[in-house]
Parts: structure tokens; sequence; C-alpha cells
């Protein structure tokens, strides 16, 4: 049966047709109707038929936020940034690690409000998992996730809806091409063997995001996070238990600048890190420079520590100078090579799990 034929009892999990969604993509603004190119014709309406298939909004425009496993980045322009379709899925919103210099802060209205749980959230992911599979999705990346950790301590000890997550992606492995964790509190993985079974089940890759060697450092400007040094030890566990682990040392924080405050040394902080994770077997270097955000939710004290760095509005926040911007990647190139680690800007990261791009580029 042709993939538009398909009936199923399934919500979100039966394909527009022609007409509909013609109507619907005429109502796309241009950057969200890149999401589509390099698809053919029975890709496109599977996964509009997926992403579309709750609209909410009061004008019938199609909503992209009406999944459990969502689109990453929605507000992204893709037209710019090629990221193509691509999954993220969290079932807390916000966060309580509380940094300092988080980039949520920009657009996450509720940020010192602390971390919820989604309503629903397992009855929706399962919702998801079973549109995805009726839609006959091709595979695509699965994040965990952008704008919370996913294994917040307190959240997690309490709900297990991570771990729930985990094995109810076991069943659909299928699904996606590659699934990833990106945290701070890599220690709860160790807590119970249930996750590390279905990290290694899932071939699943945990990003530990450490941006300092030192704690006093760490605890200062990541007030919530556990300590820089106990993420240290959970990822020496973890890779002693065969879980593919990366260094997320980002980001990275502005040095050199005349009358600014440097949170991160290269001898203290940087060059350690990178010859521990060489040493430990990390798999490789993700890093970028820090974006500051100054609209809403800004701690002033770090601000004018740091507002000299950062003469320049793009996008919503400020950023470096692109010189500055590329000293520090090429400081931390420079290391991850002295001790034979790859190193990749967060950016190439994310777009390498893209396989339509990948296509084009050869």
């Amino acid at each position: 049966m042709d993939v538009c034929e398909q009936k199923t009892d399934v919500p979100g999990g039966k394909v527009v047709d022609s007409k509909e969604l013609a109507n619907l993509m005429d109502r796309l603004p241009e950057r969200d109707l890149a999401l589509f190119q390099g698809l053919s014709e029975s890709q496109v309406e599977r996964f509009f038929s997926y992403l579309f298939s709750v609209p909410k909004k009061s004008d019938g425009t199609p909503n992209l936020r009406s999944q459990a496993i969502g689109l990453y980045d929605p507000f992204c322009d893709r037209q710019s940034y090629p990221l193509g379709i691509l999954w993220q899925s969290a079932p807390y919103s916000f966060c309580n690690h509380g940094c300092i210099y988080c980039y949520g802060r920009s657009y996450l209205h509720q940020f010192g409000g602390g971390a919820t749980i989604k309503k629903g959230f397992r009855r929706a992911f399962d919702r998801s998992l079973a549109a995805m599979k009726a839609l006959n999705l091709p595979p695509r990346h699965l994040s965990m996730a952008n704008s919370t950790d996913v294994l917040q301590q307190k959240l997690e000890k309490e709900n297990g809806h991570t771990i729930y997550m985990l094995e109810r992606l076991s069943e659909y492995k299928n699904l996606f091409s590659s699934i990833c964790i990106l945290t701070k509190n890599p220690s709860i993985l160790l807590d119970d063997a249930a996750y590390i079974r279905a990290i290694k089940d899932l071939g699943l890759e945990v990003q530990v995001s450490i941006a300092f060697w030192r704690d006093e450092m760490g605890k200062q400007l990541e007030p919530g996070a556990p300590l820089v040094s106990e993420r240290r030890r959970a990822v020496e566990r973890l890779v002693n238990e065969g879980v593919a682990v990366a260094l997320r040392l980002d980001p990275l924080f502005p040095r050199g600048v005349e009358g600014c405050t440097e949170y991160q040394g290269l001898e203290e902080d940087l060059e350690p890190l990178v010859s521990w994770a060489a040493q430990t077997g990390v798999d490789y270097v993700v890093s970028s420079p820090l974006k500051l955000v100054f609209r809403r939710n800004i701690i002033p004290w770090f601000n004018q520590s740091v507002i000299k760095a950062f003469p320049e509005v793009r996008g919503g926040y400020r950023r470096m100078p692109d010189p500055l911007q590329r000293k520090l990647l090429r400081d931390v190139k420079n290391l991850c090579e002295l001790h034979s680690l790859r190193m990749e800007h967060c950016f190439a990261n994310i777009l390498k799990r893209n396989p339509d791009f990948l296509l084009a580029k050869k």
C-alpha cells in the first residue's frame, strides 16, 4: 500500500492528503519550508504529517512544537543553518543547574522558576513513538536534550522519566540514526544498572559538559550543578563501563581582553581538561565560544565582568569578535591535537547528524 493511502488509528500517524498538505505548506514561512529541502515527495508527506499533526495556532498555521519527540531547535532559521530534520526530547522543562552563563536565559522566560515535569509526558512520548513508526519515518538523530538536562538529580530520582525514555527507545531503535544525552550530571547513570544497559543497547553517546578544571570556578558559575571533579570521576567510570563519552568543553570564556574577568584559564582549566580527557579515553571534544545573554534573566555582576569582550549583537545574543572566537577555538584545537583527540565545533557536531546535508556535500 502506498504510504499516502495508509490508514491508522494512531494519533498523528496518518499521512495528510495532497490537498491538505499543499494548503498547510502555503501557510509556512520560508524558514520552515527549508526543513523539507532535499527530501523526496514521500518523505515530505510523512515528516510533515508527523510534525504538524496537532495544529494549535489560532490562525491555522501548523505548529512545529506539537510532539513530545519534537524538532531539534524549532526556532532555528534553516535557510541559514541547514540542520534539516533532527529530533529532541526531554521530560523536564527548564533546569536547576542555575548556570550563570546559560544561553537558555534568553528564551526561557521562567528560567528563575526552576525545573518542572512535563505533564503527561510518558503518554505523549509513547504517542510520538507510535506515530513515527506508523508513518515509517526515515531514521534521524535524537538529542536528549537542548534546553534542559534530562538527568537532573532530584527530578530523575523522583520520577525516572529518562530511564523510561531509554527503555522505550530500545523498542524503537530503527527510528533513530543516533541518540545523544547532554548532561552535567553523569553520575546518576551509575546509580542504576538499567541506565548502562539501555545506553549500551542503544549505542547512545553521552556528552558531558565540563568547562572548568577547578571546582571553585564551577561552583561560582554553575551553582546548582554537580562539582566538575565529580563529573570527571563519573566520566572515568562510564568509560570503564564501555560507554561512549564525549567532553563538552564549552562554553569558551573570553581571555586576554582588557577589563574582563578571566573565568577560564588556559593553564588552569583547558590544558588539564584536555590532557585528562585523552588519558581517560574520552572519544572526542566538542567546544564553542560563549554567547552572552543581554535581554532577560541576566546576572548583572557576571555580564558587567565580561561585557567588554562582547561588542557585537547577533541573533539575540552579544558575541565576541570573530578573531577572538577563532583564537579561543584554535587554542582548544591545538591542545586536542597535542593529545591526539578530535575536536569539533558544537554546530558541526550536530550538523553531521543530518544525513541530507552529508549527501548534499558528496
